[in-house]
């Protein structure tokens, strides 16, 4: 079961021309890049190198060189045929053309195709905080427990942050609605993941006690569908 949030998701990164506001690969100069990419890189830790991992969604190809570097067999997918085409243009522009086991495919985080534990590991990066209803964050940690076989990496925002705060109060001063991007605490995204089948590994801060922003290493177990 699928809310509005996931449309208006699709909506939004589905626009012609998007992907030309997202950048490709990760910035040295951005403060926010380095912790970010410094918090990806230890979660990546517990993926053995030569796994085969689905970046899904890939966007522009932001993690691909770094998940190749780690000595990964990467497969990137987005819903966004633009996005796609723009990860795999900047594939080949680093010259990364190469390696040969890396494609770019058109899937959806909901009903993505694959046949059940294609894939070694799975990263979702920068997904689910634009899905605010429960059911559907549900719906979509329930496809990525069928396609994988082992950990899958996902980061959400958490409500245990400064910045969660100060917007949940500046949303209060101005009588604001927010409909996207909203923290939710720890302790509900980690019932959602165990309704999916997931136990967490590992939960991991981009900045802890000032950014929402977290990446989450669960382990699949036993389905719960």
């Amino acid at each position: 079961m699928t809310g509005k949030s996931y449309k208006l998701a699709r909506q939004r990164f589905g626009q012609a021309n998007t992907y030309n506001r997202y950048p490709a690969t990760y910035r040295d100069s951005s403060r926010r890049d380095r912790y970010e990419m410094r918090c990806i890189l230890r979660t990546l830790e517990h993926i053995p190198a030569g796994s085969h991992v689905l970046d899904l969604p890939c966007g522009t190809g932001r993690l691909t060189a770094m998940l190749l570097e780690r000595g990964f067999r990467v497969t990137g997918a987005d819903s966004a045929p633009g996005m796609v085409d723009a990860a795999r243009q900047s594939h080949e522009a680093r010259g990364d053309q190469a390696n040969l086991d890396t494609t770019f495919e058109v899937r959806d985080i909901m009903h993505t195709g694959y046949e059940d534990k294609s894939f070694d590991a799975v990263i979702c990066s920068r997904l689910f905080h634009h899905f605010t209803e429960s059911e559907t964050r549900k719906a979509a940690l329930a496809e990525l427990h069928r396609i994988s076989r082992g950990p899958v990496i996902i980061s959400f925002f958490n409500s245990f942050s400064l910045s969660a705060v100060f917007r949940k109060l500046k949303n209060r001063l101005y009588k604001r609605q927010p409909v996207d991007r909203i923290p939710i605490p720890m302790r509900v995204f980690t019932a959602e993941l165990q309704a999916a089948g997931f136990s967490v590994k590992k939960a991991y801060a981009v900045r802890w006690g000032r950014s929402p922003h977290w990446y989450v290493v669960a382990e699949p177990g036993h389905s719960k569908t």
